[in-house]
Order: C-alpha cells, then structure tokens, then sequence
C-alpha cells in the first residue's frame, strides 16, 4: 500500500510540473509578426542593443548588413521579415541608411528597409480599419519593371496601414522620391500616436533630408493597442503577381540603423 501511495504521489507531480511547463511554453510563443506575409524570425548577431526606460521607451541600433533578394521569389522566403521589439506610446522615429546595390533588377518593386509596427502590426493586405493596428514602412517601386525587364525611373513611397486607410492594402498618399542604383539614400520614418477617436496623430517620411509626407492620421481608435510594439525590417519582392518577380538575384545593403522613443 505504501509503495502504491509513492507511486501515485510521483505520478502526481510529474503530470504538474508536465502541466505547467507547457502552460509556460504556450505564454512564451510568439505571435507572428505578418498576416498575410510570410514571417522569417532572424536571431543573428546583428540583433540590436535595447534599452528600455520605464515602460514607454525603448531604443536600439543595428549593424551593417546586406540582403541579397532570391531569383522568382516573392515575400518574406525570398529576402527577409524580421522585426525588434520596443515600446512606445508616443513619438517614434526610425532612422536608416540604404543602398540598393550596382546592378539592381528593379523589376515592379517590394518592400524595404526599416520600418515602425503599431497595435496589431497589421501588414500584407490586413487592412487597419478596425482601429487596432498599423504600420508605416518603405516600398519601392517600378511602373515599367517585370519579370522581363529590368525597369527604369524607380522611386521610394511611402506604405502605410491606419484606421481610415482607402483601400485594402498601404496607403503611399501619391508621394514618390527618385532612386538610383549604387546611391546610398538616409531614410527616416516618424510616427506620432493619436489620441481617442482623433485624427492628431502624425506620419512624416524623409529621404535625404528632404521631407516626402507629413500626414495627420488617426492610427488607432483601441486604446488598449495605442502603442509602437516593433521596428522591422522587410526587404522582398512584391506584390504577389508574377511580374514582381526577377530572373536573377539582387542586393540591398543597410549600412546603419537606429530607432528611438521620443
């Protein structure tokens, strides 16, 4: 009888600490940063350092890299999704240095650079008009370009997911700055949270120095997704048509980056 107790005692606590550890595992599982774009997670020593003061701000820098876009691929598997966490329930401004790389198949265009992810994070055709997310990145672009041909007179936008946004996918508000291949361009992307059901928060975009959008806009109408949650880098092809993609590969170097609260 005693041995039977034992047993059934250490059965016990096998099957709680079993328990409680998937219950920790199933907590500590990260949502993924894209919906309807494929997410790649990278944790490589490129990672940044990020200092966080209380609970509402948090800054970080990242080193040189360059990221070579893949032959008739589009999304994420053909470049790279990731994103850094911080916070923030104010002002945020990311700044970043880019350089699409001697030889650059422009082709339609993608997403670049670094970018500012709000609330939900909403991106890829996840359109914000329930007032729980955004996102303000970079895309480039190339009216010619395909799969065919290389393309000519490609430019950066603006892309951005908010409450009142026209249509599904990011808003570009018409803006466009020139781009060339070999040129090293100083991007800044500035977000400033709304208030309630107001339109008074800010988006400003610059390249170069030169100012490209500075729109009022209202971000998000849940107070409890009123935040800047993630810095990310997206840098693929697309668009998910066939013209987006390219016959040979392409790079994009990021000499520096760095992001703060303000």
């Amino acid at each position: 009888m005693k041995k039977f107790l034992r047993l059934t005692s250490l059965l016990f606590i096998t099957a709680l600490v079993f328990n409680s550890c998937e219950k920790e595992h199933d907590l500590n599982t990260p949502e993924a940063v894209e919906k309807d774009e494929l997410a790649i997670v990278n944790s490589d020593a490129s990672s940044p350092n990020v200092e966080i003061n209380g609970s509402s701000t948090a800054k970080g820098t990242a080193g040189a890299r360059t990221i070579t876009l893949q032959t008739n691929t589009l999304s994420c598997p053909g470049g790279l999704c990731t994103s850094y966490g911080v916070w923030s329930t104010g002002v945020y401004t990311v700044w970043f240095t880019m350089k699409f790389n001697n030889g650059f198949y422009w082709s339609r265009g993608g997403k670049c650079g670094y970018g500012i992810l709000i609330g939900d994070q909403n991106t890829g055709g996840d359109a914000a008009w329930d007032g729980n997310g955004g996102s303000a990145r970079f895309m480039w672009y190339c009216p010619n370009g395909s799969n065919s041909a290389k393309g000519s007179g490609a430019y950066l936008q603006p892309y951005v997911y908010y409450r009142d946004q026209p249509g599904q996918f990011g808003n570009d508000f018409g803006k466009k700055y020139y781009i060339q291949e070999g040129v090293t361009y100083n991007c800044q992307i500035s977000v400033k949270l709304n208030t309630g059901s107001n339109t008074d928060g800010y988006v400003k975009y610059y390249v170069n120095g030169t100012e490209i959008l500075n729109q009022k806009i209202r971000w998000v109408t849940n107070d409890a997704k009123r935040n800047v949650n993630a810095v990310s880098l997206h840098t693929f092809r697309g668009g998910s048509q066939e013209y987006w993609k390219a016959p040979v590969t392409s790079s994009i170097s990021y000499p520096s980056a760095s992001w703060d609260a303000l």
